[in-house]
């Protein structure tokens, strides 16, 4: 556990983050399920954590050559506040011979303030290296910088009406798609009070894509006898401190780069190159 301050009025902090390159849920052409391979967590009071994660083979269905995970939690340099990294790779995947990629990268950093409770956060580093579907090249058009930086006087991403608007747009980007299939219509519906009430927002870091089989809209690609892709899912999760507490609101960051929902030639869910990250603090002044 971390060591807390003695002081109340002193800001204290515990870190969390975990990264894995892969796990999946499989019923054709092969049963099995696969837990988080290269799973790695932070602990409480931060240190560095790496793991090679060796080439992995399940009877040439699922595979990759190697990848890696690292996280790390340490009071920032600059004196600014508590810094959180998480980082996952997967190099050479290959799904079925349909999805390929030479490198996935997934990275979420964030910082907690000393003073504040609402931490910066980047995701700088993320990105997809030769993805293939179907042996076509895939261009992506990320948008690393969806949240935007930190919200002008601590105020929260849920507040936030530069963050609320572009993550908004991508549901209405899908939604204008031609050809939007139905499960996608349903699926795709922006509620901001929904947003609001269950203090979950999700988006995506890729705004589209193009070059893809089959129909694409925002960051999903339906591919026909194969299943539904869904690249750089994002959430960010807000839970409420108590009211007089020293505790601040904790904030998680979800990232997923690659989930798959495979229903013909193969049939099971895969996820490629996830993490999260947060952290929870106290001190600094009762919670308003």
């Amino acid at each position: 556990m971390a060591i807390r301050a003695l002081v109340s009025s002193e800001a204290v902090h515990q870190y969390h983050a975990d990264a894995y390159v892969l796990s999946a849920d499989l019923q054709q052409p092969v049963e099995s399920k696969i837990e988080r391979q290269g799973l790695v967590d932070l602990p409480p009071d931060g240190t560095y954590t790496y793991q090679p994660v060796p080439a992995f083979n399940i009877k040439g269905v699922l595979s990759y050559r190697s990848g890696y995970t690292q996280v790390a939690g340490h009071r920032s340099p600059k004196g600014h506040g508590f810094t959180t990294l998480a980082t996952s790779v997967v190099e050479d995947l290959n799904v079925l011979d349909v999805v390929t990629a030479d490198r996935v990268v997934g990275q979420i950093s964030t910082e907690h303030p000393i003073e504040g409770e609402v931490p910066s956060v980047t995701f700088l580093g993320t990105r997809f290296v030769n993805l293939r579907i179907g042996g076509h090249k895939v261009e992506v058009d990320q948008d690393i910088h969806i949240l935007g930086p930190k919200p002008a006087k601590d105020k929260s991403y849920f507040e936030d009406s530069g963050v609320l608007s572009r993550m908004s747009q991508q549901y209405t980007n899908i939604r204008k798609a031609k050809n939007l299939p139905d499960w996608a219509d349903k699926e795709f519906r922006w509620d901001k009070n929904a947003v609001q009430r269950e203090g979950t927002a999700s988006c995506s870091l890729v705004n589209k894509v193009s070059g893809a089989p089959g129909t694409s809209f925002g960051h999903v690609i339906d591919v026909p006898h194969f299943g539904k892709i869904y690249l750089g899912e994002l959430s960010v999760e807000r839970k409420a401190a108590k009211k007089g507490s020293l505790d601040k609101d904790l904030y998680t960051f979800h990232l997923k780069m690659i989930r798959l929902e495979m229903g013909c030639i193969g049939t099971g869910s895969t996820t490629v190159v996830a993490m999260d990250a947060n952290g929870s603090g106290s001190g600094g002044g009762p919670h308003k």
